[in-house]
Formats: C-alpha cells, sequence, structure tokens
C-alpha cells in the first residue's frame, strides 16, 4: 500500500528554457478582431526519446499539459507503453518510467493530479515537478480511488469507489488540505465528471442524457436541454459559464450549446457548428463545426464565428486563457497553433 510522500516517479525529468512559449494574459474584446485576421501557426509539442506519438490528458489554459506519450498504434486506436507525461510550454518535463502512473489533470501552479495502481487498486494521488507523489486522503472503505480535475486554486475532483458498489464523488478542497468531502451522485448508469471552475462549481454528464452543475454548496443545478427529447452535453465550464453541446430529436444532431450559472441555455449556435469544446478567458469558445462533410476545429464570440484556423484533422484539448492558443493533438502528436 502506498504510503504518503510516497516517494518519487522512476522518470525522467528535464528542466530549463522552454521549448515554445505558450504565453497567459488578457485579450479584451479587441483580441477578437485580432483571432480574426492572425496567422495561426502550428508548433509541434517535444516527445521524449523512443515515443512516436502523444495524446494530452489535461491543459491549464497556459504552460502545461498532462497525457501520455508511447509508440504509435497503426493498426487501432491508443498508444503502445503509454507512460504518464507532463508538457511546460511544449517541452517534457517529467515522464514516467512505466504504465503507472496516470496524469490526468494540472493546474496553473504545474500541480499534477491522477492515480497509482498498486496491489490490485488505485490510489488518488498528486504529482510534484519532481515527480513526488503524494496520496490524497481516503476514506479506509474505499477500495479505489482516483482524482481527475483540479482547478487554479488547488480544489479537486474525482471518484472513490467501495467494492463494486456505486461510486461517490470525491472533493479534496484546496481550503482544508488533508481533508476531503464525499458526494452521492444520481442514480444513473454512468457519471461522468467534465470539469470544474476556479469558484469550484462541477459539470456531470449523466448516461442516460441529463446533466448538472454542482455548487461548492452542495446544490444540483439542471443544464437545460430544450426541445423534444433534448440531451445536454457539457464539456467545459468557467466562472459558472458552461459549453458544449445540445442534440435534439428528431435527428439529435449537435449543435453548440451555452448554460448560465442557473442551468438556462442562453444560446445554440447551428450548423456549420457542431460542439463546444472549450471556453476562453474573454468567451470565445472553441469547438468543432463542419467544413464540407468533415470536422474542423472554430471559434465562435457572441454566437459568432469568428476563425477556423485550423484545415486538418486536430483532436481539440483547449483553448487557452489569452484565447490565442489552441492546444490539441493532429496525426497522433500533440502540438498546438498560435495567432500572431
Amino acid at each position: 500500500m502506498l504510503k504518503r510522500q510516497a516517494g518519487r516517479l522512476l522518470a525522467a525529468v528535464v528542466l530549463g528554457a522552454a521549448l515554445v512559449s505558450l504565453p497567459t494574459g488578457q485579450a479584451g474584446a479587441a483580441g477578437t478582431t485580432g483571432i480574426a485576421a492572425c496567422t495561426w501557426q502550428k508548433t509541434l509539442w517535444e516527445l521524449p526519446e523512443g515515443a512516436e506519438a502523444g495524446e494530452i490528458n489535461g491543459y491549464d489554459g497556459g504552460r502545461y499539459a498532462v497525457g501520455n506519450t508511447g509508440l504509435d498504434f497503426f493498426w487501432g486506436d491508443g498508444l503502445v507503453d503509454p507512460r504518464a507525461t507532463l508538457w511546460d510550454n511544449g517541452r517534457v518535463v517529467m515522464r514516467g518510467a512505466g504504465q503507472v502512473p496516470y496524469f490526468n489533470d494540472v493546474n496553473a501552479s504545474g500541480l499534477v493530479v491522477g492515480a497509482m495502481y498498486l496491489d490490485q487498486r488505485f490510489y488518488a494521488i498528486t504529482v510534484a515537478h519532481d515527480g513526488t507523489m503524494t496520496n490524497l486522503p481516503a476514506n479506509p472503505a474505499w477500495t479505489s480511488s482516483w482524482a481527475s480535475w483540479v482547478n487554479n486554486r488547488g480544489d479537486i475532483i474525482g471518484w472513490g469507489t467501495v467494492g463494486s458498489a456505486k461510486s461517490k464523488m470525491v472533493v479534496w478542497p484546496a481550503n482544508a488540505p488533508g481533508t476531503y468531502r464525499e458526494v452521492t451522485m444520481p442514480d444513473a448508469h454512468g457519471v461522468s465528471l467534465m470539469d470544474v471552475d476556479e469558484q469550484g462549481r462541477v459539470i456531470i454528464g449523466v448516461s442516460p442524457g441529463g446533466s448538472y452543475i454542482l455548487t461548492p454548496a452542495g446544490q444540483w443545478i439542471t443544464l437545460a436541454a430544450p426541445g423534444v427529447k433534448g440531451v445536454s452535453v457539457p464539456r467545459d465550464i468557467r466562472d459558472g459559464r458552461v459549453v458544449g453541446r445540445l442534440d435534439i430529436a428528431p435527428n439529435y444532431g449537435g449543435a453548440v450549446a451555452e448554460w448560465d450559472p442557473q442551468g438556462a441555455v442562453v444560446r445554440t449556435i447551428g450548423r456549420p457548428a457542431v460542439e463546444g469544446i472549450s471556453l476562453g478567458g474573454n468567451g470565445t469558445i472553441a469547438g468543432y463545426g463542419f467544413v464540407g462533410s468533415s470536422q474542423r476545429v472554430m471559434l465562435w464570440r457572441d454566437g459568432v464565428m469568428v476563425a477556423q484556423p485550423i484545415a486538418a484533422e486536430f483532436a481539440l484539448t483547449g483553448l487557452s486563457d489569452d484565447e490565442r492558443t489552441i492546444v490539441g493533438v493532429e496525426a497522433d502528436r500533440p502540438a498546438h497553433y498560435r495567432c500572431s
């Protein structure tokens, strides 16, 4: 069983000058005009020696991202020998020596959260830059725990399970180190924790259909899904504002949707828009829309498309806080596009 301050990862740690720059700042309303007029330039991220491909699990909106790197799997999805990886401005600064631990998210301070697998169970952990892992406090009754998301304040959201019983959402609050709070989830076949904002609101997707905002006070707010058998699919939350996708009968074609902190739909953006994925610091949405028969990354502001910056297939992870960097994976390689 892991102990607190469980030691250092057997990891390759490379510290030094940044390979690329992902500055954060305040674009302001005028920045939207710049986005529409600028040139978007691609920069491929560093891969560790021996790795051929990578995927991104979490991005802080500025300099840090976490995911996995490994060998490219040419005959299907996924990586061969995936290893947890932390990037700082596109440069690898930490990589696990084996297939554990798992890195799920990272905040602007570089605090990584995830899980360690040992003795046939998962343990929720944090990881420091030098590779030191620390177990998050746990209920002795849990058979496994998992840390999924962290905000810049340091609030961590994840899971605790007891055998095959229903999982409980767990909050490890930044303002009360060494403590945790269990949250009973709605009855459903499947529940997904989608994101947490800086105030501690969590967006939760439930299967079959239905989504919620859970406030720090424990209030459950339903995300509206108007229309006949409408389904709300949240993806990102910032200061209580939510973006995602709204599926509406009869054909359930997706539309970009925005919700306010009370769960009301602020607007939807129809075709060619399909889905909102990430919110920038000034309200710009990054997501997917159709160009012909293919989906491509697009940016919208106040319901209007302001840029379609990436011509290639690109798996979008997030839009930076300053709204001038788009992070994701292209052709199995982590990369970013920068507006300049």
